[in-house]
């Protein structure tokens, strides 16, 4: 097995930042990587800036199709990938300079491993030293930092998408287990993969080494700012691997976080669009998943303000989170 890395670059519309994704990739420690950036039907110059890069990078390959969204463009990469390892990392955001250096070397101690993350901090952009564990007001380490066999880990998985798309190196075999990104959800189409990695039982390690970390960046035109759309992939995404779950208690599990995120789409929707859609979704949901829960927040939301009742979905979601993590056992 080589040791080249295929670092796949999706880009719409970030030639103001791709600049600094790629010095991020030439800054690493681990030398031996290649660069396909995706062009998904970008409107600005970013074909001109790459281009010019290229001029002086050559471990930087170039591809412009129509726009198909994030996991078909990161699927065209996978589909040109010659490396036997693979990176994604999102065109406006950065990795620390020795992660594929500790990751590739997690893969060469260990053959049969798939998957070697490390942890994610968030910067604000223009502040890339100012690293933060979390972007919703309390800045407190979330996600996952734990190794093993993939059946044993997802029930963390299925408490929240606790692994980005740029935390993890992977073995380039790994796709054919477990198969290419789902191109037909608007978003967290990378936790519906893992899920499928872990529900595969894909070997994990979480890999604790210095200058590790993926770097996300907070703007505007971020993707996880648009909260309805987040949530109607959620939803499908939980509706998806439902039959796909090995273990009763797993489909418990699943099927309690797809209820708060049915009662967060039908209080957004009542605030978005009108109350009397949103109300009569969530009575619909609450009927067909038959949930007192979701039954109870309905008419709960159309008593208390907006604010109040989203306050209340993240109060029961946090609730769920600690009581699985106390309780929860095979």
């Amino acid at each position: 097995m080589s040791s080249l890395v295929s670092v796949i670059v999706p880009c719409y519309n970030y030639a103001h930042y791709i600049t600094e994704t790629i010095e991020s990739l030439q800054a690493q420690t681990h030398k031996d990587w290649e660069a396909i950036v995706i062009d998904d039907g970008s409107k600005d110059n970013s074909r001109e800036v790459v281009e010019e890069l290229m001029k002086s990078e050559p471990r930087i390959r170039y591809i412009y199709q129509e726009n198909k969204g994030l996991p078909g463009a990161r699927n065209t990469g996978l589909r040109e990938a010659k490396g036997d390892f693979v990176q994604f990392l999102d065109a406006d955001d950065l990795l620390e300079n020795q992660k594929l250096e500790w990751q590739v070397k997690a893969f060469e101690a260990n053959p049969e491993l798939d998957i070697a993350y490390s942890s994610i901090r968030y910067f604000f952009d223009g502040k890339p030293e100012e690293l933060f564990y979390s972007m919703d007001g309390f800045n407190r380490p979330w996600s996952l930092t734990k190794s093993g066999k993939g059946k044993d880990l997802i029930r963390y998985m299925l408490v929240s998408c606790a692994i980005l798309v740029n935390m993890p190196l992977l073995k380039r075999s790994t796709f054919d287990k477990v198969g290419l990104f789902t191109e037909d959800l608007k978003s967290c189409e990378d936790w519906e993969f893992w899920l499928r990695c872990f529900n595969s039982n894909c070997t994990f390690q979480y890999v604790d080494q210095p200058n590790t970390f993926s770097l996300v960046r907070a703007h505007e035109n971020s993707m996880t700012k648009n909260r309805m759309i987040m949530l109607d992939s959620m939803i499908q995404v939980r509706t998806r691997t439902q039959p796909r779950l090995h273990h009763s208690k797993l489909k418990r599990l699943n099927t309690r976080f797809l209820q708060l995120d049915l009662a967060e789409r039908g209080i957004e929707q009542q605030h978005f669009e009108s109350r009397k859609s949103g109300f009569k979704a969530m009575l619909s949901a609450a009927k067909k998943q038959t949930s007192p829960i979701l039954l109870l927040m309905a008419f709960v939301s159309r008593m208390l303000p907006h604010r109040s009742s989203i306050f209340l979905v993240k109060v029961l979601r946090s609730t769920y989170k600690k009581l699985h993590y106390l309780f929860f056992r095979f």
